[in-house]
């Protein structure tokens, strides 16, 4: 099985290629520019494959400059549809979405039936590419994730749990941080990869649309409890302001039974061991 992965050399791509290559599958990486039509058909048509992973997108939530989120997330999806479509038609495609169209006003454990209210330019994006994927759902078998917080070695230190496993791991004496009460679903990129290549290769038919997610929801207290057991040392916690979200809803995660139902070998790591393994890596 030839497997055409989008991303490839991101954070996430990485750890996809090793999944497929474990599974036995061939991992062929697409690197056109999303957002030139013209050179992903190309490369589409030049590229044999039988599935498609897509996840290359403009990820950083906070970017000021609202535009590449609609040209690469939502655009860029089409092109690459559209390139498929017209070279493998029928092939299976897993497009990545994001939890982020659920909104904040979410909480609790979300299902793939709750309603959509993205907030941010990044999350419209992906609930804008999920829609428009319909379209060519008469010539592909489009299934779009939606994954949600998960983390692991390599991660850009921008991120709230490797600036906190960096401060464990550099004894650090303070820390500066945001609520700690809330609880997320914190899963490891690993876990995240498996249902990538999972979904691709092994599952029988995979629903439309379906939450990447541990099911379980942890707060930052717990992450540096844990972390204090590894690292036998806590930094003291202040909390900016800066990092505080207003009416930031208790506890936020993901529903998996559908990616369970699909995957029924799928079981996702404690959070425990994925701290583990992230303080023990080198920065």
């Amino acid at each position: 099985m030839r497997v055409a992965l989008t991303g490839a050399r991101g954070f996430t791509g990485r750890f996809v290629r090793e999944a497929l290559t474990a599974a036995g599958a061939t991992c062929v990486a697409l690197s056109a520019d999303l957002t030139d039509r013209q050179a992903i058909d190309a490369e589409v048509g030049a590229t044999p494959f039988d599935r498609l992973i897509h996840l290359a997108a403009k990820a950083f939530v906070h970017a000021d400059d609202w535009r590449p989120f609609y040209d690469v997330n939502q655009i860029g999806t089409f092109n690459v549809l559209e390139a498929t479509a017209r070279h493998r038609p029928g092939a299976r495609c897993i497009v990545s979405s994001s939890a982020q169209v659920y909104g904040p006003a979410s909480e609790g454990l979300i299902d793939e039936d709750a309603p959509t209210r993205p907030a941010n330019h990044y999350a419209v994006s992906k609930l804008a590419m999920e829609h428009g994927a319909r379209c060519w759902g008469d010539r592909l078998s489009i299934v779009a994730t939606r994954p949600f917080n998960y983390t692991g070695v390599g991660q850009d230190g921008a991120y709230l749990i490797p600036k906190i496993v960096d401060h464990f791991r550099r004894k650090a004496d303070t820390i500066e941080l945001g609520n700690l009460f809330v609880r997320r679903d914190f899963g490891d990129v690993r876990d995240v990869a498996s249902a990538y290549a999972g979904l691709a290769l092994s599952a029988d038919t995979p629903p439309p649309v379906l939450n990447i997610a541990t099911g379980a929801v942890h707060s930052i207290d717990d992450i540096l409890d844990r972390l204090t057991e590894i690292a036998g040392h806590r930094p003291a916690v202040e909390v900016n302001p800066a990092f505080v979200r207003a009416n930031d809803v208790a506890v936020l995660g993901g529903d998996n039974r559908l990616l369970r139902a699909a995957l029924p070998d799928w079981t996702p790591r404690p959070i425990a061991d994925t701290l583990a393994w992230m303080y023990a890596a080198k920065p």
